[in-house]
């Protein structure tokens, strides 16, 4: 047993680096990516506590506010809480139908008919690489929040003034953006075994038609 998942590990990380569109950088260009990412998500939540405690002190003081500066002011809520897991439900659905269906033709204006099957699964790769992109971005946003209740919350305990403010509802959203995430990428990873099954993932002209991929 452990020397099967010692085996898979390598493939497993080469999935992930791929979903996260790093498989092109060496290992010390997807650590360092990975740093990257980890300290630009620390940085906003420093930020955003600070925006939250300057915009805190302005509508204290009777001044107007912008929608977003309210927003900062505000700090998370039931408002900002539900989108994650409202997402989150879309995408499993959506995610279970992928798995269950055909694979369908690439979204543009030619109909499935007008297509070639070299243009279908080129048209599936651009899809991917766009569904890729979209789980890019969910993962940052959700890292991003997460640094700002570890921030937030940490601020909370050592008594800084308005850091506690709506931390459970933040709570909450992370939640919410963490199970959207994760059903962004079962969503992504169903979508790849569709591309699996037409070939889309081989070589352009490597199969003629758009059946299995001969073994």
């Amino acid at each position: 047993m452990r020397d099967r998942d010692s085996a898979g590990a390598p493939a497993r990380l080469a999935l992930a680096a791929e979903l996260l569109l790093l498989d092109g950088l060496a290992l010390a260009g997807r650590a360092a990516a990975l740093v990257l990412a980890a300290a630009v998500a620390a940085g906003w939540g420093f930020a955003a506590l600070a925006l939250h405690q300057q915009a805190l002190t302005a509508r204290t003081g009777g001044a107007s506010l912008s929608p977003l500066g309210a927003l900062f002011a505000s700090g998370s809520s039931a408002l900002t809480a539900w989108p994650g897991w409202l997402a989150a439900v879309i995408l499993g659905v959506s995610a279970s139908r992928i798995r269950r269906g055909p694979v369908e033709p690439p979204a543009g204006r030619s109909t499935a008919g007008e297509l070639s099957a070299a243009a279908v699964r080129a048209g599936l790769r651009r899809e991917y690489v766009g569904a890729r992109l979209i789980l890019i971005a969910v993962i940052g946003l959700t890292l991003a929040d997460l640094a700002r209740l570890v921030v937030s919350g940490v601020a909370a305990l050592l008594g800084v003034s308005g850091a506690g403010d709506g931390l459970p509802w933040m709570g909450v959203e992370v939640a919410g953006l963490g199970a959207a995430t994760a059903a962004l990428t079962v969503w992504v990873l169903s979508f790849r075994r569709q591309l699996e099954r037409v070939g889309a993932l081989e070589a352009p002209h490597a199969h003629d038609g758009l059946g299995d991929p001969p073994s």
